[in-house]
């Protein structure tokens, strides 16, 4: 019977990266999911999980399964795995169970042929390995010792598992990073997207387009919201990177008071550098998201230096509206000698960073709010300050709260998970009043940096612009 009891013995949430459900009902799924994991333990070998029953069943198979058909390998078969390990990757750390670097080196669908409890034959159908395999018991003296066995058919690569990955070592500045998984298609070709976007492409738009972003991370704690598999599968935040973070990588332990995970701190990425950059956009870290104020060299959080409006549109309005209501609050930000400089959010809105110089976050929270109200008031059937989704038919809804010293918004030249591998990217006003489609402010990797290249960075002097708030 499927059961996560010995995956959870072997394991401390509080030291390994690796997920650690809290005891529950198994989730319902399709048992169709396969990951084949590369695993730089004590020796090298590859973990097969198969979706069972709410759990991944698990075989660790010393050399892979890229093997000629009729031969056979050892497969040990070993604990049951929660679903959430399909999509980790990280180092597990020294002194833990299984300790080592987990890479993701295939993933796909199967088909089940037989299932029971000495045999298992499959249809894989995955990226690097297409065909049948089954595993069976060996039935020797341990009982975790099984066999695969790969049957007559179509195999994609070679046999050997070495030739299959995609490892590169660069020298990035100073340091020494190496690459992984590089032909991985993160953004698939579907949708309103004719052409996949690879993990080689995420990472070598993140160091042209640094020098333009790196200056708006600096002494920002980064959440990353990772998509190890894809925009189109499972992704999640992570603040906290101490677990698998190079000793290279500068963290700032900050607390985090409404954290879900019941943890009271977390040490949160700073990405001073392109060498961390490079390592954040290898993890499939996506989307960067940053706070509205700094910190110190000690950790000590400095009071807000920007106030963010984030402008979100309720169907069918979209963009377009959204520049409509940054028009407005631009009259407002202008009678108060206030600068805003407008950026997309990659997504579906528009956002203002206002430069301040206040001391208090609930400062730029209180003003946010008050503007967000007074437009509301004045144009009821085009602006909303309140988050009623229901309200928000055709409406643009100024998301004041977006102020909360709790919260982040994404940061400027970061990816953004749509269906197109779109960017949060600086406009000019006169872009604002003139957008008139979607289109018109939606840009691509290649545009940005052209843009960059052209224009440069259009929030480069935010901090010359930071004035006090009327009160």
């Amino acid at each position: 019977m499927a059961n996560l009891r010995e995956y959870r013995r072997k394991r401390d949430a509080g030291k390994t990266p690796e997920p650690v459900p809290a005891d529950g009902p198994l989730p319902a799924g399709h048992n169709d999911l396969f990951v084949v994991q590369e695993h730089h333990a004590r020796r090298l070998h590859y973990d097969v999980r198969l979706e069972r029953d709410g759990v991944l069943v698990s075989w660790a198979v010393p050399k892979g399964l890229l093997i000629e058909p009729g031969k056979v390998r050892l497969a040990v078969h070993t604990e049951d795995h929660p679903m959430e390990y399909a999509a980790f990757e990280g180092q597990i750390p020294h002194g833990e169970y299984g300790a080592g670097e987990m890479i993701i080196w295939d993933r796909g669908r199967y088909e089940t042929i037989k299932w029971s409890d000495d045999e298992v034959e499959v249809i894989l159908h995955g990226e690097k390995v297409d065909g049948g395999y089954v595993f069976f018991r060996a039935h020797d003296d341990d009982p975790r010792n099984w066999l695969v066995r790969r049957k007559l058919g179509s195999t994609k690569g070679t046999d050997d598992p070495v030739a299959q990955q995609t490892k590169i070592t660069v020298r990035v500045e100073n340091r020494q990073l190496r690459l992984t998984n590089m032909e991985k298609v993160l953004y698939p070709a579907e949708g309103f997207s004719t052409e996949s976007f690879t993990k080689a492409e995420v990472i070598d738009y993140y160091r042209q387009i640094a020098p333009a972003l790196l200056p708006h991370l600096k002494d920002r704690p980064v959440t990353f919201k990772r998509y190890p598999d894809g925009v189109d599968s499972a992704s999640f935040f992570e603040k906290d990177v101490s677990r698998h973070a190079p000793d290279w990588v500068r963290t700032m332990r900050l607390e985090t008071p409404n954290s879900t995970k019941g943890t009271d701190f977390a040490d949160y990425p700073m990405i001073d550098d392109l060498p961390t950059l490079i390592w954040a956009a290898n993890l499939a870290a996506i989307e960067l998201h940053i706070p509205q104020w700094r910190v110190g060299a000690r950790g000590a959080k400095h009071p807000p230096d920007l106030m963010v409006f984030d402008l979100d549109p309720g169907t069918p309005a979209t963009l377009v509206e959204c520049c409509r209501v940054a028009e407005l609050i631009k009259e407002v930000l202008d009678e108060d000698g206030l600068v805003g400089y407008p950026k997309t959010s990659g997504a579906k809105g528009l956002q203002l960073y206002v430069p301040v110089r206040v001391g208090s976050a609930e400062r730029t929270s209180a003003y946010a709010k008050a503007l967000a109200e007074r437009l509301a008031r004045a144009h009821p059937g085009q602006v909303l300050a309140v988050m009623a989704k229901a309200q928000r038919k055709g409406k643009v809804f100024i998301d004041w709260s977006q102020n909360n010293a709790a919260k982040t918004t994404v940061a400027p030249y970061s990816l953004r998970a749509r269906e197109q591998p779109t960017v949060s990217t600086p406009v000019t006003w006169a872009e604002v009043r003139d957008c008139t489609r979607v289109a018109d402010l939606m840009f691509l990797p290649d545009e940005v940096v052209a843009r960059v290249e052209r224009d440069g960075d259009l929030l480069a002097d935010l901090g010359e612009h930071a004035a006090q708030l009327p009160r």
